[in-house]
């Protein structure tokens, strides 16, 4: 297995480590923490149209239940970690990646 690889299995196995809250509303989460849809955008530096639809994609498979949350918080974070100027890239193709396998449709 590859470093990559490697790093991402490690990363994918930290979701039941992860415990940030669950956004109950669309602005912020309880205690002014941004909801998960403002940190997608911001952290992952979205700013194209199409872009910011997937995102919206996301966030209301997360809402409905079909995708876990801790899971999409995990994929963020290991984007993020990876140092690059942007994340997003890498963030959409691994969410997709996982949502296959959920047979989630995104």
């Amino acid at each position: 297995m590859n470093r990559r690889a490697a790093m991402l299995v490690a990363t994918l196995s930290l979701v039941g480590v992860v415990g940030l809250c669950h956004a109950d509303s669309p602005k912020t989460d309880r205690g002014g923490i941004a909801s998960l849809e403002d940190r997608l955008k911001t952290g992952l530096r979205v700013k194209a149209s199409r872009d910011v639809k997937f995102i919206e994609t996301v966030v209301e498979r997360v809402r409905d239940g079909r995708l876990p949350e801790k899971l999409v918080d995990s994929t963020y974070l290991w984007a993020i970690r990876r140092g690059k100027k942007h994340p997003f890239p890498a963030f959409e193709h691994v969410i997709r990646l996982q949502a296959e396998k959920l047979n989630v449709p995104l």
